[in-house]
């Protein structure tokens, strides 16, 4: 007995140590504070909201910086009624709620609004129900909608023996209560046939009145007060935030729901044509119409082609990023690929919450690619280096980051030469992305996983985020289907549900005013009538038309220019001041005019680029701009003079071309001069002016009218003026 007792004295030390190590993991754990999530129930339940579902829960469980302990389900988001008609998919989603109570999991279900049909299952399978003053719960089997002999035992078993008689009577009119005392003395109200049928689990059931309680006729529809006086609700609470309060949760509790405590509605918006600035204003006002509807679950459709400018991509990134985390309006945000999206599109699709891409593993020829950067790195035969990889590279980077992508695989996007690898941390377990030089440095510790599997970009090659390597490194999920249904379908959403987003009329008819021959002939129009107006001044008419005419050249060039927009409006109207100083103030056409047509041929080209160029193909199309436009410009001279000398011969046309008062002349032709010699006799001869002279005019010299100009100033009729300068038969004057 000493030995015995000795050798447990000895061993009480060893035993209190044994005993305290399990204790401080737990302890530790349990350090942790309780934390919850409030997750959204759309209306109907399928198949779709139920993956969506256990997608949000499983995701904030797995969190381990958080201790999930309990899980609300609104049921009636914005108060809305619920009621599915399928057995099936309620029946799963009370099967995976009855899983997380079995996993110590408290599930509390908020009833804000009615609950009918067969949504009524997963809210008794949850351990609290929470009603509002407008919810009600019941009519399981309304409207000539039997619930089957099968499905009968469910719900039966589902609500337990204490409110098991309530919820039958939700099924069946003929189901009467009465009030018994259930196990542990609880008051319960049961069907006194299952007392009278000796059922085994009723054997602690004691009745208490066999007088069946008045209940309104027809299938039982409980509001708030019937459903506390049967024990179906725990509580009367009108808000989520209420909610949130009682069960002492935070509002970072809908951080495992995108939207958080708002339904689902769904909007399509497809991205296509090239990335710029004209595409980013076209995506924004979309997004904006969507908000203005009060959208919030964005599926972007990305269908860009190659090129593009790298700056409006940029933008466009920042505007879906800032979408997805405004705190003011919850939206949740999804990049669909359905099939090869170049270069630029990465930006789009990594500024998304989530991306989805197509991938058919039995046929990989075919499956979406993301972030092919070939064109604008260079390298291959016959293929120059496009625009700055470096810039590219680096907003892309900064894109990634801020929503928790690799940067490692944008550095291979740009880089041939790096190697990068899918490393394991052996003490630890943890993954991580490498380049093969960076694991060699980490010695023993890093191994690479999979062998020579475990290579993510061999050496030689630009990296490419197609399909599969984007579902391999957990970056994107994949479908069978280039339908957007079926991506809907993913979430829960229907596509009926699903409004598609139109462009507006903004930008149908600024892209209308950009094609080519639209263009063209508001060009042609704006110079003639410019030049008319130029010609004859005071007429207003060609003035108005031409202005009107530019107005809208630019204005929908705006939607496309960028930065060089301004640049080139500067340039016009630079232009359009040099002429009219060439036509009114300096005699002759010299080097001003011509520096005004040039000045307006280049804003007329630059306000119909992006950006500058830099490649071949870029100076090609801007050299054919400059022809196309130039040539503009001599047709909308030649229209000018045209309109200038049969327009005042045209009936009723000639309207537009009213000469003023003074400028017509006492005489109908002026009197030719015999000649130089004529001329020069009229040197130092005083008159007097009869018609405007702007600079050129009519003029007076004694019972002779001449063509005169003056030296560069206007001279009002009936005004005296001198000749001081005779060459040829060009008579210069001057006001005496």
């Amino acid at each position: 007995m000493r030995v015995l007792i000795s050798s447990s004295i000895r061993m009480a030390p060893v035993a209190a140590v044994l005993l305290c190590l399990p204790a401080a993991p737990v302890a530790a754990q349990d350090a942790r504070p309780a934390d919850g999530t409030y997750v959204t129930v759309d209306n109907p339940i399928n198949d779709g909201r139920i993956a969506q579902i256990k997608s949000q829960v499983e995701s904030v469980r797995n969190d381990l910086r958080r201790n999930i302990k309990k899980v609300v389900f609104d049921f009636n988001p914005e108060g809305k009624d619920a009621a599915t008609e399928s057995f099936g998919a309620c029946h799963e989603l009370a099967k995976y709620i009855r899983g997380l109570r079995d996993n110590g999991l408290l599930t509390v279900a908020f009833v804000n609004g009615k609950v009918t049909r067969h949504t009524v299952l997963p809210v008794i399978a949850c351990d609290d129900l929470i009603m509002s003053a407008a919810g009600q719960i019941g009519a399981i089997s309304a409207d000539g909608a039997p619930v089957t002999a099968d499905e009968r035992p469910i719900y039966e078993r589902t609500a337990g023996i204490n409110r098991a008689g309530p919820v039958m009577r939700m099924i069946d009119k003929n189901v009467n209560l009465i009030l018994a005392t259930g196990p542990g003395g609880a008051k319960i109200y049961v069907d006194p046939r299952k007392l009278e049928s000796k059922d085994p689990a009723y054997g602690e059931v004691r009745p208490q009145d066999l007088t069946p309680i008045k209940l309104p006729p027809g299938v039982g529809l409980y509001d708030v007060g019937q459903a506390r006086r049967f024990n179906l609700c725990k509580l009367q609470l009108e808000s989520p935030d209420e909610v949130l309060q009682q069960y002492e949760l935070s509002h970072d509790a809908l951080k495992g729901n995108p939207l958080g405590k708002d339904s689902m509605k769904a909007v399509r918006v497809v991205i296509e044509g090239q990335i710029n600035d004209a595409l980013r204003e076209k995506v924004r006002r979309q997004v904006e119409a969507a908000k203005a509807r009060k959208e919030n679950t964005f599926f972007f459709v990305i269908e860009t082609s190659a090129g593009g400018d790298p700056a409006a991509a940029r933008g466009l990134a920042e505007d879906l990023i800032a979408l997805g985390k405004d705190q003011n309006y919850r939206a949740r945000t999804i990049a669909f690929v359905p099939g090869s999206a170049p270069d630029l599109a990465i930006f789009l699709a990594f500024a998304c919450q989530e991306i989805v891409m197509y991938l058919n593993e039995n046929d990989l020829s075919g499956e979406a690619v993301l972030g092919d950067f070939e064109a604008f790195v260079g390298g291959a035969p016959n293929q120059p280096r496009r625009g700055n990889p470096e810039f590219i590279k680096r907003n892309l980077e900064d894109i990634a980051g801020q929503m928790g992508h690799p940067k490692i695989l944008v550095e291979g996007m740009f880089d041939r030469n790096v190697v990068i690898v899918k490393a394991k941390n052996e003490t630890t377990g943890e993954q991580r992305l490498m380049t093969e030089a960076e694991l060699a440095a980490q010695g023993k510790v890093w191994t690479r996983e999979g062998g020579r599997g475990g290579t993510i970009k061999e050496k030689g090659v630009l990296f490419k985020l197609n399909a599969s390597q984007a579902k391999n490194l957990k970056l994107a999920k994949t479908i069978n289907s280039k339908n957007v249904s079926d991506v809907y379908a993913i979430y829960g959403v229907e596509a009926k549900d699903v409004r598609e987003a139109e462009p507006s009329w903004l930008d149908n008819f600024a892209a209308f005013l950009r094609r080519t021959e639209v263009s063209i002939l508001l060009v042609i129009i704006g110079i003639a009538g410019l030049v008319l107006e130029l010609k004859a001044p005071g007429l207003i008419v060609p003035g108005v038309i031409a202005a009107v005419c530019f107005v809208l050249f630019f204005w929908a060039q705006t939607q496309l220019g960028g930065q060089l927009i301004y640049l080139a409006i500067m340039l016009f109207l630079l232009g359009l001041a040099l002429v009219g100083i060439e036509i009114f103030l300096i005699p002759g056409f010299g080097i001003t005019g011509v520096s005004g047509i040039l000045l307006i041929l280049a804003g007329l080209v630059l306000a119909g680029i992006d950006k500058a160029p830099e490649s071949s193909a870029d100076w090609a199309e801007l050299i054919g701009k400059m022809l196309r436009y130039g040539l503009t410009m001599a047709g909308a001279g030649v229209l000018a003079f045209l309109l200038s000398r049969y327009l005042p011969k045209i009936p009723y046309a000639n309207r537009l071309m009213l000469v003023p008062p003074e400028d017509k002349p006492e005489v109908d032709e002026a009197s030719p001069l015999p000649g130089v010699d004529a001329a020069v006799t009229l040197l130092g001869q005083v008159g007097t002016a009869t018609s405007m002279l702007r600079p050129a005019g009519l003029a007076k010299f004694g019972d002779r009218y001449i063509d005169v100009v003056t030296e560069g100033d206007f001279i009002p009729p009936g005004t005296s003026i001198q000749v001081v300068e005779v060459e040829g038969t060009r008579i210069v004057v001057k006001r005496v």
